[in-house]
């Protein structure tokens, strides 16, 4: 059986699919905070699984880990 070949960098293929999961999830995470009172112990856990999961993914996208994308307003075209 032919071993696979390894890579140093994820594919664009593994990374966009690892994007759109970390994106449900995101979405599901915030619904779930939203139901929660702040600082108490559960929402400060999923607050810190959000700030891992940008961490993550900055790194993975070959970004510093604290990069955040910058905000533009909405008439900026920016």
């Amino acid at each position: 059986m032919p071993r696979y070949r390894r890579h140093e960098e994820i594919s664009e293929f593994h990374l966009a699919k690892i994007e759109w999961q970390a994106w449900l999830l995101t979405v599901e995470l915030r619904d779930a905070q939203l139901a929660l009172k702040p600082f108490c112990a559960h929402w400060e856990t999923i607050d810190q699984l959000h700030r891992d999961m940008r961490k993550a993914l900055n790194l993975l996208n070959n970004r510093p880990a604290d990069y955040e994308e910058p905000h533009f307003a909405p008439m900026s075209r920016g």
